[in-house]
């Protein structure tokens, strides 16, 4: 099962990412408009793990201190993962945002995906998973008139995939007291 660390984003953000899951839904198309879970919502993954330990658990309010963080969410992206299509919306990385991956993988430590490795890590905000090749032009229509645009990362979140469970990591917790909470 999947633990995994990821920055959440203002309303502005969000809402805008939501309008291109959206477009695609309305054309028919996969998008992740179509999860409807509670912890769905716009993020860009630091890290993805088997297990948290809870003395990482406990050193994430520190990563959690560096935000906000702005960021520029760039071009559209495609990864091509499993005979399908991932699309999604580069975000572009520069210094800031590669200080707090490193923070966040060094106090994780080893024993994460190999795709949010330093120097593999691709950061982008997911837009529809399972497109067929048949389905790209129409989903790059849908999308390529989405100019880049400025964002800021709020929140640090947990995602349990086990548990069913996602929470904020806040400043200043020493064993995650927000940990309880459902979002």
């Amino acid at each position: 099962m999947v633990q995994a660390l990821d920055l959440t984003f203002d309303r502005p953000t969000d809402d805008r990412v939501r309008a291109e899951w959206e477009a695609l839904r309305a054309a028919g198309l996969p998008s992740l408009a179509r999860h409807t879970g509670a912890s769905n919502r716009p993020h860009l993954t630091l890290d993805s793990r088997e297990q948290v330990t809870p003395e990482a658990e406990a050193g994430l309010a520190a990563v959690a201190g560096r935000l906000p963080l702005d960021v520029r969410v760039g071009t559209v992206l495609l990864f091509h993962a499993k005979q399908r299509w991932v699309l999604a919306r580069h975000v572009v990385v520069d210094r800031a945002l590669l200080e707090l991956h490193e923070q966040a993988l060094g106090v994780l430590g080893p024993g994460g995906s190999p795709l949010t490795e330093q120097g593999r890590w691709v950061p982008h905000l997911t837009l529809a998973r399972g497109l067929t090749d048949a389905q790209l032009p129409e989903a790059l229509a849908v999308v390529a008139d989405s100019p880049p645009f400025s964002a800021t990362a709020l929140r640090l979140r947990r995602w349990d995939q086990q548990a069913g469970r996602a929470w904020d990591v806040t400043v200043g917790d020493d064993r995650q007291t927000s940990a309880g909470r459902s979002l």
